[in-house]
Order: C-alpha cells, then sequence, then structure tokens
C-alpha cells in the first residue's frame, strides 16, 4: 500500500506539471479531481467500513485430532458502497500453548449484500481451539487508505485426543488383589448386604435370609432382597503434566494425554474398573475419578481439556498424597514426561503391590540415561536397579509415534 502512495503523489505531480504548462481550464480541473480524489475515496471507506458488520459461527463444536473443521464468517453491507477489497483477521489459539497463529483472507463485497466467508481448520494437537475474530481491515478502490474496524466474536472448539488400546494382555491381569469400594455395580447384583441392589418375586431356591418381610405382608407374598456387588477400583492412573522448559510443552501435553487416555480406555474396554487423576490447576487440587463407564471416561476428558495451566511446576503427587494419604491400590501408573528425585519419593510412598513409571521421550532421548543422572541412591552405580528396589517398573513412549508405542507397550 505505500507503493500505491508513491505512486499517486508522482500522479499528482505530474497532473500539476501538466496543468502548469497547458494553462488551460480542463487541465486545471483535472488536477483538482486528481489532489481531491483520495479524501472522497476516504470518505466512501469511512462510511463503509464503520456500517459493515461481521459474525464468527461454526457449526461443530467437538473435533478429533486432524479433523477439518469448517468455519464461517458472516459479513453484511448495508449500504450503497462496494467494498473492493477486506481483510478478515482470525486469531487461533490452542489454549494449552501460549503462541497463537494468524490467518488472513481477502474478500470483496458489493452493497446492500450478504457475504459467507468459509474456511476450514484443523489442529494436530489436543486442547480447546480458541477461534477470534481480531477485526476487519477495510481498503479503498485506489489502495490508498485502509480502515480497520475491531470485532469481538470469538469461538471454542474442542479438539478430542485419540485413544489406542494396549495390545498386552497382562493390563487386564493386574487387579487380582480385591480392595474395598464404597461403589456398587449398577448392572448386576451380588452379596454384599449393605447396600440393596433390587427388591423381586420369591423364585425357588431363594434364601429364606433374604425376605423382605415388612414388604412381603404389605403385598400379600413373598419379596425377596437383591444385594449389591461391590466394584473392584484398584487400579490408578496418575497423569502428570508437569514439563520442563526446554521442551516443547504442547507436543508433551498432547502425548502425556494420549497415553493416559489410552491406559484408562484399555482398562475400561477390559471391564477393569479404574481412577484417574490429575492435578486442576484451576481448582488448585488434585482431581481424582472413577472409570466406570464411557461416560466417565469422556467427563474426564473435558476434565482434562478444560485446565487452563496443565504444566504446573511443582510435584503434583505431594498434592495427591495430602488429599489421598491411606488409600491403597493392587496397581499404580504414572505417566509423565519429567522424572526427579522428588517425585521418585512421593512414588514410592503411594500403598501399591505394583507401580510403573510411564515415561514420555523424544526421538534419541532415553530413559535411562535420564535416570542414571539421579540421586537416588549415592552408593548406587546404576539408578535404574535403584529404581527396581523400590518397586518401581519402568517403561517409555516415543511421543513422535504414539500409536505404535501405545499399541505395543510392555508393562510386564
Amino acid at each position: 500500500m505505500f507503493s500505491n502512495k508513491i505512486r499517486y503523489l508522482l500522479l499528482i505531480a505530474l497532473a500539476g506539471l501538466i496543468s502548469i504548462l497547458y494553462n488551460e481550464y480542463i487541465m486545471g480541473l483535472l488536477f483538482l479531481i486528481v489532489l481531491l480524489l483520495p479524501l472522497v475515496l476516504l470518505a466512501l471507506l469511512g462510511i463503509s467500513c464503520g456500517m459493515v458488520k461481521a459474525e464468527l459461527h461454526s457449526m461443530v463444536h467437538v473435533a478429533s485430532k486432524g479433523e477439518k473443521v469448517p468455519i464461517t464468517i458472516q459479513l453484511y453491507n448495508p449500504t450503497i458502497i462496494p467494498i473492493y477489497g477486506m481483510k478478515i483477521d482470525l486469531i487461533i489459539r490452542n489454549r494449552f500453548a501460549s503462541k497463537h497463529h494468524k490467518k488472513e483472507l481477502m474478500v470483496t463485497m458489493d452493497g446492500r449484500s450478504n457475504l459467507c466467508v468459509s474456511c476450514d481448520l484443523q489442529s494436530k494437537y489436543v486442547g480447546n481451539l480458541e477461534i477470534t475474530l481480531k477485526g476487519i481491515r477495510c481498503y479503498d478502490y485506489l489502495k490508498l487508505f485502509s480502515l480497520k474496524k475491531k470485532c469481538k466474536a470469538s469461538l471454542m472448539i474442542a479438539i478430542l485426543p485419540n485413544f489406542y488400546e494396549v495390545e498386552e494382555e497382562i493390563v487386564t491381569n493386574r487387579s487380582g488383589q480385591y480392595t474395598e469400594s464404597e461403589h456398587y455395580s449398577p448392572a448386576k447384583s451380588g452379596d454384599d448386604p449393605s447396600e440393596v441392589f433390587a427388591i423381586r418375586k420369591y423364585r425357588e431356591g431363594d434364601r429364606i435370609q433374604r425376605i423382605h418381610w415388612k414388604l412381603s405382608s404389605k403385598q400379600n407374598e413373598l419379596m425377596i432382597k437383591e444385594f449389591s456387588d461391590p466394584v473392584n477400583c484398584s487400579v490408578l492412573i496418575f497423569l502428570d503434566l508437569s514439563i520442563s522448559k526446554d521442551k516443547d510443552s504442547l507436543a508433551y501435553i498432547d502425548a502425556l494425554l494420549e497415553s493416559a487416555l489410552s491406559i484408562s480406555y484399555t482398562l475400561l474396554m477390559r471391564k477393569q474398573y479404574h481412577y484417574f487423576s490429575w492435578f486442576d490447576s484451576k481448582r488448585g487440587i488434585c482431581r481424582r475419578m472413577q472409570v466406570l463407564s464411557e461416560k466417565d471416561f469422556y467427563e474426564i476428558i473435558a476434565g482434562l481439556i478444560e485446565n487452563p495451566n496443565p504444566t504446573h511446576p511443582f510435584n503434583a503427587l505431594s498434592t495427591y498424597l495430602a488429599q489421598y494419604p491411606k488409600e491403597q491400590y493392587t496397581d499404580v501408573f504414572y505417566i509423565t514426561g519429567e522424572i526427579s528425585d522428588g517425585k521418585l519419593d512421593y512414588l514410592s510412598l503411594l500403598m501399591a503391590a505394583e507401580k510403573r513409571i510411564i515415561y514420555l521421550q523424544e526421538e534419541g532421548n532415553n530413559i535411562r540415561q535420564e535416570i542414571r543422572s539421579l540421586n537416588i541412591n549415592k552408593n548406587a552405580e546404576d539408578n535404574v536397579n535403584a529404581i527396581a528396589k523400590l518397586g518401581i517398573g519402568l517403561s517409555s513412549i516415543n511421543i513422535h509415534n504414539l500409536r505404535s508405542e501405545i499399541q505395543n507397550l510392555r508393562l510386564n
């Protein structure tokens, strides 16, 4: 646009020179037209830009990674002045990241008309995708001037993670030991007399001890109490989203979420009820939810995506132990992208028969090299063996090959 102004100044100078050389009325009039034309264009631009309206819409509010999301910008020009140059500025930001991306669209628009501008957006990372219509910039016909109009339109699209089933069968057999539970199966009855599952009519072979005498006297027939079946929820998946500053936070958060949710998905598909926990920076606590159904699973996904600042700088395990100091588990899966002496200390304090660190790493990194640099035991030459003596197993996942690494994850 700066070059257009230079060219137009040269045109004004040329028109002025011609009007002087040819001292005629028509030449003077032509010079005045060339001189005053930018002011007329600026006035028309001000009217049209001030009256134009813009709205941001999307029919899709939930999408998967890599899926195209159609976005529409609805424009309305109530004036009779056409706009031959309009730039639409969009700001796209994943709430898990500090950086944002810009997208610009150039359109033209007739007077007294509506225009629907469509574009497809996609994200390769999990999180809430915030799309903001920052504003529109209108240009005059000669592109000498431009005026910007701010807009306050925005929308949010949840990008869901992918999750894969771990093929190793050992995942289904890790909770042979039963732990006490306050939750009961909604689908079948059991033998726990502390909770009544249902009341039904007497059938031959039913125990006399289960007859509901008060209800039977009212119904004039024998009614039987069915007791509830306690849910064995003895496995904990703890997701630690703390990431060092030298790592790509968005890529690591994406990989951590997919890895933890894939393990949870695998357990759920194999009817192994479990707990899923993570630190909620908005509430300042560790949230722990039971996964008994797909509804619970997707509620966890929603809670993780809405976490405003997941890369907390402190040890979340210490908060978890403060909230749940006496909980016992048969298995604990600790998913993390960073290992430290403090984390291992708190992990060793968790009461569980089996504990396993699932470490997320990039290409070229080595989990054993990182662990050897710790100060677990100053007298031990190999910290890997020292961790094994603590009863903690080690597995690793390459964040650049998630699907294959998760499916072939070794937990034995």
